[in-house]
C-alpha cells in the first residue's frame, strides 16, 4: 500500500479529486439546491455557542458563497496593452515576455469558457434527473393515495354488513346462469366418457376380426400356420431372432411411432377406421366432402 493511501479509503490506484477551476459559483443557486441546503444539518446546532475568531463572531449556518459569473471574471484577465503588431517591434526579450502574457491571458479565457459550457451541461443533466426524480415521486403519491381511495371505497360498512350480510347473494339470472353453466359441464363429462366407451368399443370391434370364435376357424388357421406358411413362418422367426440379437431396438420404437403418427393424424385405430372417421360415416359429412373434392376437382 503506497502513502497517502488511507486518505482514499484504503484504495490504491485512484486519482485524488480534481481540483475545480471555480472556486467560486458562477450563478445562483437553483430552487432544488435551495431546498437541499435548508435540508441538509450543517452548522452549529441550537443552543451551542458560536465561537468567536478574530473578533467576530461565527454564524450559527455557513454563509452561501458570492456569485461570480464567468463573464466578470473574463473583465479581471489582465491582457497586454500591446497589440501583437507593436509588440514585434519591441527587442526580442521584451516581445516575448509580452506574447507569453499575451497567450495566457487568452488561454485563461478560453479555459472559463471551456469550463462554463461543461458546467452548464452538468446542470442540464442535474436539472434532468431532478425533474424525472421529481415526476416519480409525484405519480407514486397520486398512486398511493388512488389505491388508498380504493380500499376506503371498497370497505364495507358496519350497517351495510348488518344488512346485506357478509356473503352477497346471487341474482336470478346469476343463479340460473351458474344452474346452465353445470348442465353444461355434466353434459361435457357425460359426452367425453360415451366417447370413449365407444372409442374402446371400436378398437374391441376392430380386434375381434382376428378372433377364433369357431372350430372351423380354428383348424383353418392351424393349417394355415403349421402346413401352407410353413416357410413364412420360419423366415419370419428368422427375422425376428436376427433383431432381439441385435443390441439396439430403436428399430421397434421406430415403428410404433410411426405407427402412433399415423392413427392420430389420420384418426384411426392400428390402421382401421376411427371413431372420427365413423362420426363423419354417420353424419354424412364424409360424403359430403368426397363430393365437394370431385366437383373442386371437375373445374
Amino acid at each position: 500500500m503506497g502513502k497517502n493511501v488511507l486518505k482514499y479509503g484504503g484504495k490504491s490506484g485512484l486519482l485524488p479529486k480534481v481540483k475545480p477551476i471555480f472556486n467560486k459559483p458562477i450563478r445562483p443557486p437553483t430552487v432544488y439546491e435551495l431546498a437541499n441546503e435548508k435540508t441538509s444539518e450543517t452548522g452549529y446546532a441550537e443552543g451551542v455557542p458560536l465561537p468567536i475568531i478574530k473578533g467576530k463572531t461565527i454564524p450559527r449556518q455557513q454563509r452561501s458563497k458570492k456569485v461570480v459569473t464567468v463573464a466578470e471574471r473574463i473583465q479581471q484577465i489582465k491582457f497586454p496593452e500591446l497589440t501583437l503588431k507593436e509588440m514585434n517591434k519591441l527587442p526580442a526579450d521584451e516581445r516575448d515576455a509580452h506574447r507569453r502574457e499575451f497567450y495566457k491571458a487568452q488561454f485563461l479565457k478560453e479555459a472559463y469558457l471551456e469550463e462554463e459550457q461543461r458546467l452548464q451541461k452538468i446542470d442540464e443533466l442535474k436539472q434532468m434527473i431532478h425533474e424525472k426524480k421529481l415526476k416519480r415521486s409525484q405519480e407514486a403519491h397520486e398512486e398511493e393515495v388512488l389505491e388508498h381511495d380504493r380500499s376506503v371505497k371498497g370497505l364495507p360498512t358496519m350497517q351495510a354488513l348488518l344488512d346485506n350480510g357478509l356473503i352477497k347473494q346471487r341474482t336470478p339470472e346469476e343463479t340460473e346462469l351458474l344452474k346452465q353453466q353445470r348442465i353444461l359441464n355434466r353434459k361435457t363429462n357425460e359426452l367425453q366418457q360415451k366417447e370413449a366407451q365407444a372409442e374402446k368399443l371400436l378398437e374391441l370391434y376392430h380386434a375381434a376380426g382376428k378372433f377364433i370364435t369357431t372350430e372351423k376357424q380354428l383348424e383353418e388357421a392351424i393349417h394355415q400356420a403349421f402346413e401352407v406358411d410353413v416357410g413364412v413362418f420360419e423366415g419370419h422367426q428368422t427375422t425376428i431372432e436376427a433383431k432381439l440379437a441385435n443390441k439396439s431396438l430403436g428399430y421397434m420404437a421406430a415403428e410404433a411411432n410411426e405407427s402412433l403418427i399415423a392413427d392420430t393424424i389420420l384418426g384411426e385405430i392400428n390402421g382401421k377406421p376411427g371413431l372420427k372417421q365413423v362420426k363423419q360415416v354417420l353424419d354424412g359429412t364424409r360424403e359430403q366432402n368426397k363430393r365437394n373434392a370431385q366437383l373442386g376437382a371437375s373445374k
